[in-house]
């Protein structure tokens, strides 16, 4: 915050940001005088949809690169065997580098919730799908920057742990899913036919449940049909038929699973974080 980059970067995120949010509104008042024109809940819907689309790739791309040059730019500079002769504990250093930089990403993700408020305006968008987003945005920008941080202790340079932190958030973005899609197709005529039971029906859902409660996008996109659709906040309870009766299984909604999943993740990198700093500094 000391140079001009953070303020031009969070008033250039706002402007488009707004920009988009007003082409989309101009739109709909240019077409709700029609017969059939949109609902104003519809365009709170997309609205909402906009923000919460930017601030993913906020989380998934922005957060990860201001860490994953954390430790690694100490070593580039030369500086890191200084900080390390210090009395600055190594979870210190850690926790330092961590919240330094999802400080400006909580910023920017804070900054965006007054243009939200539009689509809460609208119509269409309840409060509880408000947080619930929002709290999942935060959770996964916390993860991806642990990640990122993790990756800078492991590399020397801050290009090799870009390369490396990006690659493997694309690989559990869109990597994992590929493979476990893969895996479902080649399963399902076995599990999922004709002679098969409820009960691999209902394995079926929540393995479902599981895979999309590992990705981001499908998470928010899985809770948010939760919400609408069922009603359930928490969980929805999901009939399946077998020997003429049906069978209620509760299915929890993926952003429970999504941010016990992270928050877990989050605290084993930051553990193995602080692990890697301490033997590099003793060696």
């Amino acid at each position: 915050m000391r140079g001009r980059r953070a303020f031009v970067v969070l008033a250039v995120y706002l402007t488009v940001m707004s920009g988009i949010i007003a082409i989309t509104y101009l739109s709909y008042t240019a077409s709700a005088n029609a017969p059939y024109g949109p609902d104003t809940r519809d365009t709170g819907k997309v609205i909402l949809g906009i923000v919460v689309g930017i601030q993913t790739f906020l989380a998934m791309f922005m957060a990860p690169s201001f860490t994953a040059g954390a430790i690694s730019g100490e070593k580039e500079r030369q500086t890191f065997d200084l900080l390390r002769t210090t009395l600055l504990p190594a979870r210190w250093f850690v926790t330092g580098k961590l919240l330094s930089a999802l400080s400006y990403v909580f910023l920017l993700v804070l900054a965006s919730l007054p243009l939200q408020s539009i689509a809460f305006m609208l119509g269409g968008v309840s409060w509880v799908e408000m947080i619930l987003s929002q709290l999942v945005i935060m959770v996964a920008a916390i993860t991806y920057a642990m990640f990122g941080l993790f990756c800078s202790s492991l590399m020397k340079s801050t290009m090799a742990a870009s390369v490396l932190t990006f690659a493997g958030i694309l690989f559990f973005t869109m990597g994992i899913p590929g493979f476990a899609l893969f895996g479902v197709a080649i399963a399902s005529p076995f599990m999922y036919g004709a002679s098969s039971s409820w009960i691999a029906e209902a394995m079926l859902a929540i393995g479902a449940v599981l895979l999309a409660a590992t990705n981001l996008p499908a998470t928010l996109i899985t809770s948010a049909a939760f919400l609408i659709e069922e009603g359930g906040v928490f969980y929805i309870n999901q009939d399946f038929y077998g020997g003429g009766t049906a069978h209620s299984v509760p299915l929890p909604s993926p952003w429970v699973l999504f941010i016990f999943l992270h928050l877990a993740v989050a605290l084993f990198l930051y553990w193995l974080t602080v692990r890697r700093v301490r033997r590099i500094s003793t060696k």
